[in-house]
């Protein structure tokens, strides 16, 4: 009879930790759908900051503007906008797409379709991280062809536009 009881005892257990287990997963992706609903909509859509060469004091103003933020999927939301960069009186508009992996806010920043500078470099990407209140964004440029680094360095803030402000 002891043997009976052993055995139901090991099948009520075996079921109570699939169903932990099952719980345990349907929570996480609860959670991680969550932290997609959090970042769409609470994402600042407009950054400025600063962006320099690695081994240049050259200091570039930089405004980032996101039109759109939409989930890719349950792991990655995706940013669309446009930006400025002014090195002195050199003003270039830009548009932006930015990859976001919502596990750790690992970001990836492209520019395209450069206006008002013909050297203003695209080939490469901004990688780096948003971090977890949203507020700042700090990566590292890398170009493509020559591996040639700067620093980006971005703040939120509640209102920006994509070209930057006029000299008063």
């Amino acid at each position: 009879m002891r043997g009976l009881g052993l055995s139901h005892l090991r099948g009520w257990v075996s079921r109570a930790v699939l169903a932990i287990m099952a719980a345990c997963l349907l929570f996480a992706s609860a959670a991680r759908a969550a932290d997609v609903a959090d970042l769409t909509r609470d994402m600042p859509r407009g950054y400025y900051g600063e962006f320099s060469w690695d081994g240049d004091k050259t200091v570039q103003n930089v405004v980032i503007t996101f039109d759109t933020v939409h989930a890719l999927n349950e792991q990655n939301a995706e940013a669309f906008g446009c930006g400025s960069y002014k090195a002195g009186r050199q003003v270039t508009k830009i548009k932006v797409r930015m990859f976001v992996r919502l596990s750790d806010l690992q970001i990836e920043i492209f520019e395209l379709a450069p206006e008002g500078n013909s050297s203003f470099e695209t080939g490469g990407s901004h990688r780096g991280t948003l971090s977890k209140d949203f507020q700042t964004i700090e990566a590292q440029w890398t170009t493509s062809a020559t591996e040639q680094r700067g620093q980006l360095h971005l703040r939120a803030a509640p209102s920006l536009a994509c070209a930057p402000a006029a000299p008063t």
